[in-house]
């Protein structure tokens, strides 16, 4: 130690300390423990969800939110920021919106940039599919609307044969084909690469913007794969992972929170719950200047614990009165 570092300690009470062996013990301990839990509890290797295998293990649920952003009537078009302008939409308490201030940084026309693009791109190799898609755009907005409607109602009553989608005969117009060129499109293992392509240009040819190819995945198909490993709100999904307990136990506290109803059936949840636990995140940080709260350690002397070896030596932490201390 230096001259200035011995002149400002002179005075307080200090002990020996070998960080080197500490260190060496916390990994060995902690080495130790993951290892051990790892083999008791340890995370089940399932490979990340994909377009491709939605399509070819679900295909009606594939076709259906396929038809609901092909139509413009799912979430996504009104969402409103980071995606759209329907700021009216994004999550906000007391005038206090976050996605409002970042604005539309992944401007998205569901309609358009997940179906309709990757359309434009099948009818260029099957003409067949670029005449259904113009007979569709032409046709009165009535009329689109009949058979999105038709198709829609047959799908709730259709069959997988063979990995074809069967559905009643009826008046779906060009809907039926499209619906069936996207299905093939996505387990040919093509539409994640058509929802990627030219999302960020400047990354090209080396686009890592995924976002597209993930939200088509949202909704609906994302329910049910939580619900098929017991990952829904009221089961504590953001902590229960897809493997034994205990799972992700460092977001219990936010999970807890989602299971306060006023707060898990709010539409404005995760706002809530994240202002929450930052509030919670700026306590601990600023513990130690907030009065009445400083004065936890004093409460509840866990410091003693800790160096228990020095106060049973200086019961009052004073080492000129050691415990033989006689006043």
């Amino acid at each position: 130690m230096s001259k200035l570092s011995d002149a400002n300690l002179r005075g307080i009470p200090m002990k020996p300390y070998d960080m080197v062996r500490e260190g060496l013990i916390v990994l060995t301990v902690i080495t130790t423990a993951v290892i051990l839990l790892a083999a008791i509890w340890g995370f089940p290797r399932i490979p990340p969800l994909t377009v491709h295998e939605v399509a070819i293990k679900a295909p009606i649920s594939f076709i259906e939110r396929t038809l609901s952003y092909f139509t413009g009537k799912s979430g996504l078009q009104t969402y409103g920021p980071p995606y759209t302008t329907d700021y009216e939409n994004a999550q906000q308490v007391a005038g206090i919106c976050p996605a409002c201030w970042t604005g539309v940084v992944h401007p998205l026309n569901a309609q358009v940039d997940l179906v309709m693009k990757p359309l434009q791109q099948i009818g260029i190799l099957n003409p067949s599919i670029a005449a259904d898609l113009k007979l569709y755009r032409q046709a009165p907005v009535a009329q689109r609307v009949k058979w999105a409607e038709n198709y829609s109602a047959a799908l709730k009553t259709a069959s997988v044969t063979e990995g074809r989608v069967i559905s009643a005969p009826g008046d779906y117009g060009p809907v039926a084909p499209l619906m069936e060129a996207m299905l093939n499109f996505a387990r040919a293992g093509l539409l994640e690469a058509a929802l990627t392509q030219g999302t960020n240009p400047s990354l090209a040819p080396y686009n890592t913007d995924y976002t597209r190819a993930l939200l088509y995945l949202g909704g609906p198909i994302m329910n049910e794969v939580a619900n098929h490993f017991d990952e829904q709100g009221g089961e504590w999904g953001m902590s229960h992972l897809a493997g034994p307990y205990p799972g992700a136990w460092w977001l219990w506290p936010y999970a807890f929170l989602y299971q306060i109803p006023a707060i898990g059936n709010s539409p404005n949840a995760d706002l809530i719950a994240g202002m929450i636990m930052a509030v919670f995140s700026l306590l601990l940080i600023f513990l130690p200047f907030i009065p009445g709260l400083n004065r936890l350690p004093y409460i509840f002397p866990v410091y003693r614990i800790i160096w228990r070896d020095w106060y049973q030596k200086y019961p009052s932490g004073d080492p000129s009165r050691p415990a033989s201390y006689n006043e």
